[in-house]
């Protein structure tokens, strides 16, 4: 599976985060808002701590899945292109070093004797300041996959603040083929999906500029003190 994007459709979620802001939470370090149109946008706080804030996605992981059965046909075949978009705000004094999702797939092969059943699911997303490359996360994907698997994807160090916007895509398709029997087909089934998606903001305060001008200050006068008190190497031989 390849996830897309397209500049355009960002652009247009841009303009409309606006209307995400009634339904916005709020942490100690930023705002996170749900951008209002489908697949399911609903998310929740699970904590919020001095270095990060925990969310659960629950809607995300409703919105990607993908469930066919062939029975009565030869063949069946289902495609679920997945995407949600969110608006971060950071506030003055933080930025965001780190963007992780942790989750879990889960599929269900079924075929019956002589037919086939198939799935594929993945995901990723991105974090995109507006007027600047997106930064990418890396990606997870199954296939064929009876059971579940966990997974994570992140986007590594990053040092993001202001105002951007994040974005996941995906995908998850199944197929089942049949077999004739008495004049119809005998079906197989497959199914997969995703579970336990938890997202990760990690944060960290940015020194005020006064803060930053005091520590040059500290060293500069830590240098100067200890050249005066060093004792010159010919001195201290005498």
């Amino acid at each position: 599976m390849q996830v897309f994007v397209s500049r355009a459709a960002l652009a247009a979620t841009l303009l409309m985060a606006g209307a995400a802001h009634a339904a916005a939470i709020d942490t100690h370090a930023f705002t996170l808002g749900s951008v209002p149109f489908d697949p399911f946008a609903d998310i929740a706080l699970i904590s919020d701590d001095a270095g990060a804030a925990r969310f659960s996605l629950d809607g995300l992981a409703r919105g990607l899945q993908s469930s066919i059965d062939s029975t009565g046909q030869p063949w069946a075949s289902a495609d679920s292109p997945w995407q949600n978009f969110y608006d971060i705000t950071v506030k003055d004094g933080y930025r965001v070093t780190g963007i992780t999702v942790t989750g879990t797939f889960d599929g269900r092969l079924a075929p019956v004797a002589g037919g086939r059943a198939d799935n594929d699911i993945g995901l990723a997303f991105l974090a995109w300041p507006p007027g600047n490359a997106p930064v990418w996360s890396t990606s997870a994907r199954a296939t064929t996959l009876s059971g579940q698997q966990s997974w994570t994807i992140e986007t590594g160090t990053t040092a993001l603040d202001g105002n951007f916007l994040l974005s996941f895509l995906g995908s998850a398709s199944t197929y089942a083929a049949s077999i004739p029997e008495q004049g119809d087909w005998l079906g197989s089934a497959a199914s997969v999906g995703a579970q336990n998606l938890v997202l990760t903001v990690n944060v960290a305060p940015v020194p005020e500029p006064q803060t930053w001008l005091m520590l040059l200050v500290g060293i500069a006068a830590a240098g100067a003190w200890r050249g005066r008190v060093s004792v010159p190497r010919n001195a201290a031989r005498r």
